[in-house]
């Protein structure tokens, strides 16, 4: 089939290379248009225009892929079949309507669970133990289209945001190949998602980033690893925005307000309200990544000195 691929982050580029290996022929690749990045506000392109020009593949950066002009523009490649992954647009009809057999998503949640823009985070950030892939039929709701292929897959106890979306993404590959096959053949089969049991996946906002240590130390794990590599768990230290990188849950409880770094204890141990938490990498704002020791050996706290003091 001849596919137009919309995408924008790394989360849909493992698709992106295995339609270039498969039988199907990318007709089109759509993407956002750059956008100024870093301190010096350069112009950047984003990952999947990268791998396009890499791949040889022809490719459009509408600032509206809705506006008559990109539409007049997309017919004129006769997609058969649209794919859409982390693409940070919103498609509506007629465009939805233009390629035969209409325009599929790679979604990483088992819908109708978590809906919305950060599903991955928020499974982690809610202590999910399972998440799991989803290709459905995109149609004018948010993720609510049928489902076409949905697979399980565990999540680890101490994976990152960063570590589960790479292992998705390779995972879900794989998927939508299938489903195009299935699609083409005429043997895909969909099932309508049962809206009762819908949640949301709102974006993150920069409170959801601040670690509260009044919270038991699994929470506040659960917290960090979902939010690295990037935006990052913030807390502070002497007035400095810390941004926590990784931590580990330490199966031991020591009587100490939450937030008071443990001095009787090697590396960076941080008592909350029920367990220790030991902090394995931190970001100083302005500075580089420290491993707990470098960051221990460097800041050297006081008996007594708390983290988050001034949030």
């Amino acid at each position: 089939m001849r596919i137009a691929f919309f995408g924008s982050g790394e989360f849909g580029l493992p698709t992106l290379f295995a339609l270039k290996e498969s039988h199907h022929k990318i007709a089109l690749v759509v993407t956002a248009p750059p956008k100024p990045s870093g301190r010096g506000r350069r112009l950047t392109t984003t990952p999947v225009a990268d791998a396009a020009l890499e791949l040889g593949l022809e490719t459009l950066a509408p600032e509206d892929p809705n506006s008559q002009e990109f539409l007049q523009q997309f017919q004129n490649y006769a997609p058969q079949c649209g794919v859409v992954i982390d693409y940070g647009y919103i498609l509506k009809e007629p465009l939805l309507k233009i390629p035969q057999h209409g325009f599929i998503n790679l979604h990483p949640s088992l819908l109708p669970r978590y809906r919305g823009a950060a599903p991955i985070p928020r499974q982690i950030m809610d202590g999910c133990t399972k998440t799991g892939l989803t290709v459905f039929a995109l149609d004018t709701g948010v993720d609510t289209g049928d489902i076409l292929n949905q697979i399980e897959i565990p999540i680890q106890p101490d994976e990152t945001c960063g570590e589960l979306k790479t292992r998705l993404g390779q995972i879900g590959a794989r998927l939508v190949v299938k489903t195009l096959n299935q699609i083409e053949t005429g043997s895909v089969k969909r099932q309508e998602q049962n809206h009762a049991l819908a949640s949301k996946a709102p974006k993150l906002t920069k409170s959801d980033r601040v670690i509260v240590w009044n919270k038991p130390a699994q929470e506040i794990h659960n917290l960090i690893r979902a939010l690295s590599p990037e935006p990052g768990a913030i807390t502070s230290f002497r007035g400095r925005q810390l941004t926590v990188l990784r931590s580990r849950v330490l199966n031991e409880h020591i009587n100490s307000d939450p937030g008071t770094i443990i001095t009787e204890k090697s590396g960076v141990m941080v008592a909350t309200a029920h367990g220790l938490l030991e902090l394995l990498q931190i970001k100083p704002a302005g500075g580089k990544v420290l491993s707990g020791a470098d960051f221990r050996n460097g800041y050297r706290p006081s008996p007594g000195e708390r983290l988050g003091d001034n949030q």
